[in-house]
């Protein structure tokens, strides 16, 4: 009987684990993947909407290189040379603003929805 009980109380943690996801909410929007361009006249779309853990993936559609630059410096991508990728996972929400650092003028904005806290 306390066997019995025992396997129970797990198999209700478990499905309650697995109900929460690994975000903490079953209503939380799960983390995908979005790709954007970079061509010389900047960056494709200039506003991303996504949750937290999502993947930014930018891909150098030029002839020249460029680079990501996040204002708050979270990340740099350094210099993408034409055809080049540079990816980033978001682990935070907020807003990101972003630029090329050699071309300032070319700006951008990530903006991250959701919660990456746990129960």
């Amino acid at each position: 009987m306390l066997v019995r009980m025992r396997l129970g109380l797990i198999a209700i943690v478990l499905m309650t684990a697995a109900a929460c996801g690994s975000y903490g909410s079953p209503n939380a929007p799960s983390p995908t993947m979005t790709t954007a361009g970079i061509t010389g006249s900047g960056f494709t779309p200039g506003t991303i909407d996504i949750s937290v853990g999502s993947t930014v993936t930018w891909t150098n559609n030029d002839s020249a290189p460029h680079s990501v630059v996040a204002d708050g410096g979270q990340f740099n991508s350094g210099t993408i040379a034409p055809g080049g990728k540079f990816s980033y996972a978001f682990p935070a929400a907020g807003a990101f603003p972003y630029h090329d650092g050699a071309n300032p003028k070319m700006t951008g904005m990530v903006n991250v929805s959701g919660s990456s806290s746990r129960y």
